[in-house]
């Protein structure tokens, strides 16, 4: 990918993100969520820092109430030093534990509540529906796969996003472009389109995938030219669970999602505009 030195400089405070929500589940690889976050933080940035863990339930036996209560404090231990850490890179960020319910709809349902409130333009995690995350808050979400077989470079220097020549591959090109230093090379994956039907960039890297219709023979055929491509970071746009869309958009995110090795940033078709400190 080529563009002009001085246009990207002076697009600077477009390439990361403003306002981040951070999810902590206790299974993550901390150091490596951290150095995410540390490079994708805008300067002056607001960032959240969220726990989700599940509720205990009344009907719980002692052995597993406190078993909770200590996965809990544990939880909040690691939000507080997590802090603490940030803080040392002259990043300020708050802490919360999420109170949730005892299954993973009251979990999901949580964490969407949490990460509107935020007013989020970026959530970094590893939610249970990262699609659904997506789709419902209009928020681009950083999925960082567990456990991780690499250390990726962030921000990324080779972008991998996959199109149907969709609205909502649309949007993920874009995202791809705006988060683009000059020396980033940016690959288009084509399926069931030619790149000339979908007014392919001009300064990007193009590739036709061979793929049938099938939400899972497709997701395979995205991760694998990915990988092939050497790609630090593969971007997705979806529906988020709405009808539509050439590829069945949540199915085959979700077959993504599910599969991926390389850190997946999910584009939402409704994206919302990212605030400018």
């Amino acid at each position: 990918m080529k563009r002009p030195t001085a246009a990207a400089a002076r697009m600077q405070h477009l390439v990361h993100y403003s306002r981040l929500f951070v999810l902590f589940t206790g299974m993550e690889h901390v150091a490596s969520l951290l150095d995410c976050v540390a490079g994708w933080a805008a300067c002056g940035a607001h960032v959240r820092l969220a726990g989700l863990a599940p509720a205990a339930s009344v009907a719980e036996t002692d052995q597993p109430a406190a078993e909770h209560c200590s996965n809990r404090i544990t939880l909040a231990a690691t939000l507080d030093a997590s802090r603490e850490v940030l803080a040392l890179r002259g990043i300020e960020a708050d802490c919360e534990v999420l109170g949730t319910g005892p299954d993973n709809a009251a979990r999901g349902a949580a964490l969407v509540r949490a990460v509107r409130d935020w007013k989020a333009d970026l959530a970094i995690g590893a939610p249970a529906n990262p699609v659904t995350l997506a789709g419902e808050t209009e928020c681009p979400v950083l999925l960082l796969p567990m456990p991780t077989a690499r250390h990726y470079p962030v921000p990324p220097r080779r972008i991998f996003v996959a199109s149907d020549a969709s609205a909502a591959s649309a949007c993920a090109v874009r995202e791809a472009a705006r988060l683009a230093a000059p020396d980033t090379a940016v690959r288009v994956g084509y399926l069931a389109c030619d790149p000339a039907d979908a007014q392919h960039p001009e300064d990007f890297d193009a590739a036709v995938l061979e793929a049938q219709h099938d939400g899972e023979t497709t997701a395979q055929a995205i991760i694998e030219a990915a990988l092939q491509w050497r790609a630090d970071l593969l971007v997705l746009g979806t529906r988020g669970g709405h009808a539509g869309g050439r590829w069945r958009f949540a199915s085959v995110a979700s077959e993504v999602a599910q599969r991926t090795v390389l850190p997946l940033l999910l584009v939402p078709q409704a994206i919302k505009a990212p605030t400018l400190m």
